[in-house]
């Protein structure tokens, strides 16, 4: 005779979710905290997904049951595991998503982490696209280990700056503090029309202070150092000085503001400028469409 399956029980330990949280994350944390094979409980839901990873987070596969299964094993209502995991709401809803900013993989500081989840390394999540660091814990969260902010108040005041800016223009944020980034590498690589050495070195020198300072890679400790001037410049490509379709008026104007805001002389370098190339002159031929 066929045997009955065991009943599914709730786990003996189960750390709530953390908002944004990818499911593959929470997973993860649950059969760690639990010293189950991460596998073996995803199967539970449904299929395992192709590369199974913290990162991973589809509910392709799932039923109707999955979950009811879920909130089971986790001893929490699914309507209150929809509220910290964003796949889940949206398997639950999928007539209605949620809108949400634009969002990329991030992480919470570690402290964070701790205090919601001792046994685990690492949490990921969907972070809005603009949010760079911890504000309550003062620290850079965009790379593999913290960096405290605390003699950089001019990184969570560009941060504070971002914030609103993302409030204000949601869906253009993303595209925004990309071409900013794009534009302040170029820069780097090409030659600084602005004299900003001697900040950044400054910030290298106190990011490096700290023993994770030195640990993650030189990309991300320019990031950092560059932060906000990146914001600066977004905020001017969300908020153009002036609405005129002539990019060779826009570019004077956005290069006096620079000058003005960092009191620094911005060497003009005209067609050749990232900035003229990536915003000025694209910018005027979407207006003139």
């Amino acid at each position: 005779m066929p045997t009955r399956r065991d009943p599914l029980r709730p786990l003996p330990l189960s750390p709530g979710p953390v908002h944004g949280e990818t499911i593959g994350s929470y997973l993860h944390r649950l059969a760690v905290a639990n010293n189950r094979p991460v596998n073996g409980l995803a199967q539970l839901l449904g299929p395992l997904p192709a590369e199974f990873s913290p990162l991973s987070n589809t509910t392709a596969g799932w039923t109707t049951q999955s979950p009811t299964r879920l909130a089971t094993l986790t001893g929490r209502p699914t309507a209150r595991l929809a509220r910290a995991l964003p796949a889940l709401a949206d398997f639950l809803d999928p007539q209605d998503p949620k809108t949400r900013p634009e969002q990329v993989i991030g992480r919470p500081c570690h402290c964070c982490t701790a205090r919601r989840s001792p046994s685990a390394s690492m949490v990921i999540i969907l972070a809005p696209v603009h949010q760079h660091l911890c504000p309550r814990h003062r620290c850079w969260t965009r790379s593999t280990h913290d960096i405290p902010l605390t003699h950089l108040p001019e990184v969570l005041q560009a941060q504070h700056r971002l914030d609103q800016l993302a409030r204000r223009h949601d869906h253009r944020i993303q595209h925004a503090l990309g071409l900013a980034w794009k534009i302040i590498d170029e820069w780097s690589a090409g030659g600084m029309p602005l004299d900003l050495g001697r900040e950044w070195t400054r910030r290298l020198d106190r990011i490096e202070l700290h023993p994770a300072g030195t640990k993650i890679p030189f990309e991300d400790r320019h990031r950092l150092a560059s932060f906000p001037e990146t914001a600066v410049l977004t905020d001017l490509i969300l908020n153009p000085l002036t609405e005129t379709v002539d990019p060779k008026e826009l570019y004077l104007a956005t290069t006096a503001e620079l000058s003005r805001r960092f009191a620094r002389i911005y060497t003009t370098r005209g067609r050749q400028d990232p900035l003229y190339q990536r915003f000025c002159r694209p910018h005027t031929a979407r207006e003139t469409a």
